[in-house]
């Protein structure tokens, strides 16, 4: 291995979703010519070793470590004491990018706080791929990871999460996905979702709509594999009545004040309000008492009852 190319040093290498042509070439290289790999499961660990077999240096087949959230503090001295000794630790998760979702994100943290390297092999992330084949827009987003599996833990994650205006991403396992369309029926019933199931992998299936539809859509549908949950964001309402206390337009209705006047009252109490909005329904307020205007002139008038 050319140490130019490759220097000591931690290597957090993005792996394919289920496509194995989605795998980088330097992801490859590295994974191919790193010292030792770190990963959550030696039976993936093990597949990919099938998988690059011919890509090894002849005795340059790295050796397996065990990286998981269970005995991430032991698991991680043992890689901090390879990396003083020089070594090209490459980290792998089950599928797409370290720390994602995944406890690798603490083993990054001790490795730059010993002083060490860290590189990385960017490539496929599920929650990046479903967000972008979601259609809403990303410039700004939350992702929460798997939800908790139950309790009071679950139930406040969603509650906080209704007040998040920006498209929430969510990973879903299939024994909960159905009860978990549920719950976010009761929460966010006025949004749009995005399912994706198996992305990439050749059962893949998508689906958008209205959130209100989720469950009833996929109740009867095959419910296998991995989930990646995509709720849109929360789209505010025009009606500005809405947010005005109807006691309020009443009242500025009652008092048959000038469109300016009553404009301008409006914007007084209601500085969150365009003064576009604001005139526009000021525009449309009419007196509650006295006869009724139906000629369309300023001086018509109906006053038969």
């Amino acid at each position: 291995m050319d140490p130019r190319e490759h220097p000591p040093g931690l290597y957090l290498v993005a792996t394919p979703l289920g496509h194995l042509k989605d795998l980088t070439p330097r992801a490859r290289e590295i994974l191919s010519r790193a010292s030792h790999w770190a990963a959550e499961s030696r039976e993936v660990a093990q597949r990919w070793k099938e998988i690059l077999r011919e890509d090894f240096v002849t005795g340059s087949v790295p050796h397996v470590l065990s990286y998981r959230e269970s005995s991430r503090d032991r698991d991680s001295q043992k890689i901090l004491a390879l990396l003083e000794q020089g070594a090209v630790v490459a980290l792998l998760s089950d599928a797409g990018t370290p720390t994602i979702s995944d406890p690798g994100w603490h083993l990054v943290d001790l490795t730059r706080n010993a002083g060490y390297p860290v590189y990385a092999a960017p490539g496929p992330c599920a929650a990046i791929l479903a967000l972008s084949m979601s259609g809403f827009p990303c410039r700004r987003f939350s992702f929460e990871g798997f939800l908790p599996a139950s309790g009071r833990h679950r139930r406040e994650t969603l509650e906080r999460l209704r007040a998040e205006e920006a498209p929430i991403i969510f990973y879903e396992s299939p024994h909960r996905f159905l009860k978990t369309l549920e719950e976010i029926t009761n929460s966010f019933e006025d949004r749009d979702i995005f399912v994706g199931r198996e992305l990439t992998k050749k059962f893949e299936e998508c689906w958008r709509g209205p959130v209100s539809q989720a469950h009833e859509v996929w109740k009867d549908r095959r419910v296998q594999g991995e989930f990646t949950l995509v709720i849109g964001p929360h789209i505010a309402s025009e009606v500005v009545p809405k947010s005005i206390p109807e006691e309020s337009l009443e009242l500025l209705s009652s008092l048959n004040l000038p469109t300016k006047a009553t404009s301008a009252v409006l914007k007084h109490f209601f500085p969150h309000i365009s003064k576009k909005e604001l005139y526009a329904l000021s525009l449309q307020l009419k007196p509650k008492t006295g006869p009724t205007d139906l000629s369309g002139g300023p001086g018509g008038r109906n006053t038969c009852s």
